[in-house]
C-alpha cells in the first residue's frame, strides 16, 4: 500500500473539521439572529444546554460505536457518520419560532450522534493502516493533527464571512461540504482490519479488562488534563478576556484587544498561532517520528511551563516595557513548539497499545473523543471560575495546575514502561 494512499482519509478529516468549525460560528449567528427575532426564545444558558447535550452525546456513544466498527468494519462508520451531520445542518433552518429549544436539543443529539460514529473510526483506520509500519505511525497522527487543528481553524475564520455572504443558505454549504467529506471517505483504500465476531457477553467483559489495563490507566489523566488546556486556551474565554475591556492595570493582557477592529485583531493572532503549531506539527511528523512516545509527551509538559513563563512575563511587563516582548514572546513560541508535541505521540501512544488488542481498536481510539470531550468540559468550566477570580493570571495559574496533574500521571507511566521493559 502506497504512503500517499491515506490523503483522501486526511483531506476528508480537514474538511470535515473546517465544517465543524464553520458550524460553530453560522450556528452560533443564526441563534443570535432567532433570538432577536423571537422575543429571546433562546437565551445564553440554553446555547450552553446545547453544548452540553453535544458533547454528553459523543462522550456517551463513543466508546459504543468505536466497539460497533470493531464488529461491522471501519468504513460503515467513516461514511455514515458524515451522513448523518449532514442530516442535522440540512434540519437547522427548518427550526419552530416557537419554543425552539426542544427542536435544537434533538439536533444536537444527532450531531454528537455523528462525531462519536466518525472519530472513533477514523482513529481506528489510522492504527490498522500503520499497524505493519511503526515508523509511519508518527508521521501520520501529526499529520491527523495537523488536519484537525487546521481545519477547525480554517472554519472558524470561514464561517462568519459564509453567515455574512449567505445568511441561512449557509447551511446548504455545510450539507454540501458532508458530501465532499463522504467522497473523501468512499475514496480512502481498503485496510486489512481485523474484525471481532464474538458474543456480546464475552466483548463486554474483554473490553471492560482492556479499558482497566494499567498502561491505559495511568495514561488518562494525562490525556485529560491536555485537552482540558485546549478548552482554557481554545474556547471562548479567551477571546473574551482579551476583547472585554478592563481597568485592572496590572494584568496587561486584560483586555489588550479592546476597542475599534478588536475582531479583526483576534482572527490575525489566531491565524498566527494556527500557522506556528502546524508548522510544529509538521516538524514532528517528519523529524522525531522515532523518539519514544513518553519521552515526547514529558518535552510537552516542559514546553507548557515555559509558554506559562512567556505569558505571565507578557502579562505583567509593566506599562512602556514593551522592549520586554523581545523576550518573552520568543520563548512562548519555543513553549508552543514543544508543547504541540504532545497530541501525536499520545495518539500514536494509544495506537501502540491497541496493538496487543488488534480486534478492539475502534472501542479503545473511541476512547480519545472521551477524553478529549471531558477535558474541554473541565477545560471551560474551570478556565471560567479561574478568570472571574484572577483574570488572565487565572489561566495561567488553571494552566501550570493541569500540566502538574498531567505530569504525575506520565512519570507514573514511564515507571511503569519502565517495569514492562525488563519483564
Amino acid at each position: 500500500m502506497s504512503r500517499r494512499s491515506i490523503a483522501p482519509l486526511l483531506v476528508g478529516t480537514f474538511v470535515l473539521r473546517a465544517n465543524g468549525g464553520a458550524a460553530t460560528i453560522i450556528f452560533g449567528l443564526f441563534l443570535a439572529q432567532l433570538a432577536t427575532h423571537t422575543g429571546e426564545a433562546i437565551n445564553s444558558l440554553n446555547v450552553g444546554l446545547l453544548s452540553v447535550v453535544y458533547f454528553a452525546t459523543e462522550l456517551v456513544l463513543a466508546p459504543i460505536m468505536g466497539a460497533l466498527s470493531d464488529r461491522l468494519g471501519r468504513r460503515y462508520f467513516l461514511i455514515v457518520g458524515p451522513l448523518v451531520g449532514l442530516i442535522e445542518v440540512a434540519l437547522i433552518p427548518f427550526a419552530p419560532l416557537q419554543n425552539p429549544l426542544p427542536y435544537f436539543l434533538c439536533l444536537r443529539l444527532i450531531s454528537g450522534t455523528s462525531s462519536a460514529m466518525t472519530t472513533p473510526a477514523v482513529l481506528g483506520y489510522l492504527a490498522d493502516y500503520t499497524s505493519q509500519d511503526q515508523s509511519r505511525r508518527m508521521r501520520v497522527m501529526s499529520f491527523f493533527e495537523l488536519a484537525t487543528s487546521g481545519g477547525i481553524a480554517v472554519g472558524v475564520i470561514l464561517g462568519g464571512f459564509a453567515w455574512d455572504r449567505f445568511g441561512r443558505y449557509a447551511f446548504a454549504l455545510l450539507a454540501l461540504l458532508y458530501l465532499v467529506v463522504v467522497l473523501c471517505m468512499l475514496l480512502s483504500p481498503n485496510i486489512i482490519q481485523v474484525i471481532e465476531q464474538g458474543r456480546i457477553r464475552t466483548l463486554g467483559i474483554r473490553y471492560l479488562r482492556i479499558i482497566r489495563t494499567p498502561r491505559l490507566f495511568i495514561f488518562i489523566p494525562a490525556w485529560i488534563c491536555i485537552n482540558a488546556l485546549i478548552g482554557v486556551w481554545i474556547g471562548p474565554q479567551l477571546t473574551f478576556i482579551l476583547s472585554k475591556h478592563s481597568s485592572d492595570r496590572s494584568q496587561q493582557l486584560m483586555g489588550s484587544l479592546s476597542g475599534a477592529g478588536a475582531g479583526h485583531t483576534v482572527s490575525l493572532v489566531l491565524g498566527a498561532y494556527v500557522l506556528f503549531f502546524g508548522l510544529c506539527l509538521l516538524f514532528w511528523a517528519f523529524f522525531l517520528k522515532n523518539i519514544p512516545r513518553l519521552n515526547l509527551m514529558l518535552t510537552s509538559i516542559t514546553g507548557i511551563y515555559l509558554a506559562c513563563i512567556a505569558l505571565a512575563g507578557i502579562n505583567h511587563r509593566g506599562v512602556g516595557n514593551d522592549l520586554l516582548l523581545l523576550i518573552w514572546i520568543p520563548l512562548l513560541m519555543v513553549g508552543i513548539f514543544a508543547e504541540s508535541s504532545f497530541a501525536p505521540s499520545a495518539l500514536s501512544y494509544l495506537a501502540d497499545i491497541s496493538e496487543e488488542v488488534a480486534k478492539d481498536r475502534g472501542l479503545l481510539m473511541g476512547l480519545y473523543s472521551i477524553f478529549l470531550g471531558v477535558g474541554q468540559l473541565l477545560g471551560n468550566g474551570l478556565g471560567g471560575l479561574f478568570a472571574k477570580t484572577w483574570g488572565f493570571d487565572g489561566l495561567i495559574f488553571l494552566t501550570v495546575l493541569f500540566a502538574f496533574i498531567a505530569l504525575i500521571s506520565l512519570l507514573m507511566l514511564f515507571r511503569q514502561e519502565k517495569k514492562l521493559s525488563y519483564q
